[in-house]
């Protein structure tokens, strides 16, 4: 398997070579080639597509690791990161804890983390440093095809196209007798069809509106990251633009809050007094959208009105610190028959929260080391772009990704399994004249 700490360009011993800064972003100056986003494409559909991950999970678990394993034949001569091992050992070796914990045959769930996490390593060791340009660039794609869909959704396509979907790509119903079709491309707002909305939340290619807010939020902060933001235009490029407007698209409240916050903060670094402007600006605004639009505010007080009474965002995260509680550390596994005694899944068993049922399923040990191994991805991404260490930037991307889990179960997607060793594919490169080859790569 390829190395997961890539040196793009190695230095011979002896040679007498500069390296400026243009040098260390030669990744960034390749064209985007139709492999690469189809790579990341197989990545996200995993990670987020209702028929690849819920109705065909492991026939595409094991269909995708194909990648990796062309990957590993390609570079089998190349060594593998002491850290990246780390990764593989601890997150199987906590689950196999957890299957002796509480007596639960983990064979095959043990073998399909194994293929996600290569998966996820593979992608990152593949597109090395243009890993964020290809995901942007996929995002930009899938928001301009979802806003084709959603046109075509207020025509009399609508219907044939819903129902084409439904017999193409079945999904089986939920606990609540429901299901989302998705033509794999572009997944269908199932309440507009059936007349609860009077408008379509944008889906993207994801299972519903909400997730593919976090995707585009996440996506948009990445973005962010990887430029110097100084005047209003870096803030708005085109594809930011569009990345925002497919977040509009969605309705999201917590998609909503995420942006609001993420436009805060990237407001800040704005190199003219009219960031004070542009902050006051975004401030009144998300005051006047909370307060009139009914998915934002109107909907927040009546979930936390009715947080003691349901299994909404609010609820869960009460029940699941009534289970933290009792086990702090270690967590109570994935399986939702350690904590309600059955595998039925229902409403008494759906816990949407994504952020306090992550930490309810493994316990503050494991949520530490996956978000150190997080925040280090981040902080290696700020100086690879940036040539300076930037603690905040990292923390507040952390953050960003507690206020998205926020309303979406995430956490164990292959997409944000990849943000784990994002760190080796921008390791802080120290490039200066003096230096004959790259120093050894600061973890974070």
């Amino acid at each position: 398997m390829n190395q997961i700490i890539p040196y793009r360009n190695r230095l011979k011993p002896g040679t007498r070579h500069s390296v400026s800064i243009n040098d260390n972003l030669t990744g960034e100056a390749d064209t985007i080639t139709w492999w690469e986003v189809l790579i990341m494409l197989c990545l996200l559909l995993i990670s987020g597509n209702p028929y690849f991950l819920v109705q065909k999970f492991e026939l595409f678990t094991v269909v995708f690791s194909i990648i990796p394993m062309v990957h590993f034949v390609r570079n089998y001569k190349k060594s593998v990161s002491y850290r990246t091992i780390f990764i593989f050992v601890f997150f199987l070796g906590y689950e196999i804890m957890h299957a002796f914990m509480f007596k639960l045959d983990y064979t095959l769930t043990v073998f399909k983390l194994a293929l996600i996490l290569l998966l996820s390593a593979s992608v990152v060791d593949i597109l090395k440093n243009k890993f964020i340009v290809v995901l942007t660039k996929t995002m930009v794609l899938i928001s301009l095809v979802s806003f084709v869909f959603v046109l075509i959704s207020y025509t009399p396509l609508h219907k044939p196209l819903y129902l084409l979907a439904e017999r193409l790509f079945p999904i089986e119903k939920n606990y609540e007798g429901q299901s989302t079709p998705t033509l794999l491309i572009y997944t269908f707002c199932r309440e507009y069809f059936f007349g609860d909305f009077s408008y379509v939340r944008n889906a993207g290619i994801f299972w519903e509106a909400g997730a593919f807010a976090v995707f585009l939020n996440i996506t948009l902060f990445l973005h962010y990251s990887s430029k110097s933001i100084k005047v209003v235009g870096d803030l708005f490029d085109k594809q930011a633009s569009i990345l925002i407007l497919a977040l509009a698209t969605t309705t999201s409240t917590m998609g909503a809050l995420s942006l609001m916050i993420l436009l805060t903060f990237f407001s800040g670094q704005l190199k003219s007094v009219f960031k004070y402007v542009l902050l006051a600006l975004i401030v009144i605004t998300s005051y006047l959208a909370f307060s009139t639009v009914e998915f934002l505010g109107e909907k927040i007080n009546r979930e936390l009105n009715q947080s003691r009474i349901t299994n909404n965002r609010f609820g869960s995260a009460l029940k699941d610190f009534d289970n933290i509680a009792e086990r702090p550390l270690l967590g109570w596994s994935r399986r939702i028959e350690v904590v309600f005694k059955t595998t039925v899944r229902s409403s008494v068993t759906h816990r949407p929260n994504g952020f306090t049922n992550f930490l309810r399923n493994y316990g503050l040990i494991y949520f530490s080391v996956y978000f150190f191994l997080v925040f280090s991805s981040f902080k290696n991404i700020y100086y690879y772009y940036h040539h300076t260490y930037n603690n905040y930037l990292p923390l507040f991307g952390v953050i960003l990704l507690f206020i998205a889990s926020f309303s979406e179960v995430i956490f164990d997607l292959a997409f944000l399994k990849s943000l784990l060793f994002l760190y080796a594919a921008y390791y802080p490169l120290r490039a200066n004249a003096e230096q004959n080859s790259f120093n050894k790569p600061v973890y974070a």
